[in-house]
């Protein structure tokens, strides 16, 4: 019997009785899933949009866009699980390597991309509705309040695209820059992740702290007479010193952490504070005056606070702490101009001070302080209600080379109004709209100090949660330093990483929590109580 009257006779009925009615339709193939439909029609649309590009001339744009139809089979092939650790390494290591060393521009673009395919992936997952009845995710643990948080900021945004003056190639911008890393905390709410997975990506950003050594150096020694002080960035791109200094406080963090419960040993935790202080010495950022001792306060506050002896030797460590920080800097880059003027507070402004000034306002280069940005979006005589409550739309204070200024930005040239995250936000989607980023923030340290405070978990996933909560206050107070959180990938990927730890392991690893048995070796003398990290 050939293979064509096998296939026949697998829905022919037996001789001598018929079949049942719809017995027939039963055999055949089942429809095509929901998710394939939908994504055979995005690779359509892409095949069109490709063509018309195509015609227009643009080299650029269609190299582009042929990247994109040549990694779609990707989402069909590669689930969000085993994305997730290749998006780690592709914005830690390799986007910023192609901008500094090689001056390559679409490095950005592809790792906005590569965020937005995992995006892409999670919807297409999220569409198995068989799958997710099967979770066996827990309620009730404060998980939801971050995810609502997220979709309420999310509802704002796309509504200020809506009402706003944008171009398009502003449009596109705004997304590129606003959207696709929510889709790490999307999938992380969504999908239960193993505790060797979760490790696992912890472990990389200590890899990536350890791997900005050889760069900061070389950056450092070879690079900074050229360009200058900015140009010690690691692997994170031009500009990005800021961002190698908070990765690499992150790491000291995190081994601090599992330290303290156990899971490291004393020489591994002494070699990763010293890589940290390299790249922290290196980078040259005075924001990490105020960073690390408060993260080093934060993941060791049951310590610190248990008598007044940990008490005063945290303080001991502290005055140590800034004044080596500083005079470290002041020989390396500041020189006598670290400590110029006349009278304290003379030294005091040339040092930071002027952070706060409303009034540093350079129109000659369109500098201006932190405070002199939010100070501008109060007096702004021109908006009315909606305005302040929704902004001017994303992309509205923004300044590109490519895209141009935004609505907001033209008005106040050549000032940069968006100097600082909080800033932008303001100008962009309103008092409303940053509200509910602060509220994701915040309902993430909420919903980590619950699970600490249950004492379920196992010490590996304790020190995830201690690190994710020191991470995501370290983060709020960059709202007014930067604003990377809302234009850099790979601070947003450790943000919402974090706020992905805290709602995963609240939602599935509270299961595996009691089985967990306590470490055999303690780095820090012995474990402690769950409720002592509280």
């Amino acid at each position: 019997m050939n293979l064509l009257q096998k296939k026949l006779a697998a829905y022919a009925p037996p001789l001598g009785r018929l079949p049942a009615p719809g017995s027939l339709l039963r055999r055949l193939p089942r429809r095509p899933r929901f998710s394939l439909v939908l994504g055979v029609l995005a690779a359509l649309l892409l095949a069109a949009f490709l063509g018309a590009v195509i015609a227009l001339g643009s080299n650029q744009l269609t190299i582009v866009l042929a990247g994109v139809l040549i990694v779609v089979p990707v989402i069909f092939l590669v689930s969000t699980k085993d994305l997730l650790p290749l998006l780690f390494v592709y914005l830690l290591l390799v986007q910023g390597i192609g901008g500094s060393f090689f001056h390559l521009r679409l490095t950005t673009w592809m790792g906005s991309g590569f965020a937005f395919f995992f995006l892409c992936r999670t919807l297409m997952e999220l569409s198995n509705f068989q799958r997710l009845r099967q979770t066996r995710a827990r309620t009730g643990t404060g998980s939801g309040y971050v995810l609502a948080a997220a979709a309420l900021y999310l509802l704002f945004f796309f509504f200020g695209l809506a009402i706003g003056h944008a171009t398009t190639a502003q449009v596109i911008s705004a997304l590129r820059f606003g959207v696709p890393m929510f889709g790490v905390l999307l999938a992380m709410y969504s999908f239960e992740l193993s505790q060797a997975r979760i490790n696992l990506l912890w472990t990389l950003i200590l890899v990536a702290c350890v791997c900005q050594v050889p760069v900061a150096t070389y950056q450092h020694f070879f690079m900074m007479a050229v360009i200058g002080w900015d140009a010690v960035v690691g692997t994170f791109g031009i500009g990005m010193s800021p961002v190698l200094v908070l990765f690499s406080i992150i790491s000291m963090t995190y081994a601090i952490a599992r330290w303290m419960r156990g899971l490291m040993p004393v020489w591994l935790l002494a070699a990763i504070l010293l890589v940290g202080m390299v790249n922290i010495l290196l980078g040259e950022v005075k924001a990490v005056l105020f960073w690390l001792p408060l993260s080093f306060f934060l993941i060791m506050r049951k310590r610190v606070l248990k008598n007044v002896f940990a008490f005063l030797a945290y303080g001991f460590f502290l005055f140590v702490f800034v004044v080596g920080t500083f005079l470290a800097y002041k020989a390396l880059y500041w020189g006598e101009s670290g400590t110029s003027g006349n009278t304290l507070e003379e030294k005091l402004n040339h040092t930071g001070g002027y952070f706060f000034d409303p009034h540093e306002i350079k129109y000659s280069n369109g500098e201006i302080s932190r405070g002199a940005s939010l100070y501008l979006w109060y007096k702004d005589p021109v908006p009315g209600v909606l305005e302040r409550l929704v902004g001017y739309g994303p992309g509205a204070s923004a300044t590109s080379d490519g895209t141009g200024m935004g609505v907001v930005a033209a008005r106040y040239r050549p000032l940069r109004v968006n100097a600082t995250a909080l800033a932008a936000l303001l100008w962009d989607v309103g008092i409303l709209g940053t509200l509910s980023f602060a509220a994701m923030l915040l309902y993430g340290i909420v919903a980590a100090r619950r699970y600490l405070a249950r004492g379920q978990g196992t010490p590996e996933q304790d020190a995830i949660i201690d690190t994710s909560l020191v991470t995501l206050v370290l983060l709020m107070s960059t709202l007014i330093y930067n604003r990377n959180l809302v234009d850099e990938l790979s601070v947003q990927l450790l943000c919402f990483f974090c706020l992905g730890c805290i709602v995963q392991l609240s939602r599935f690893g509270a299961a595996a929590a009691p089985a967990a048995a306590t470490p055999a070796r303690a780095g820090a003398g012995a474990v402690m109580k769950q409720t002592e990290y509280v």
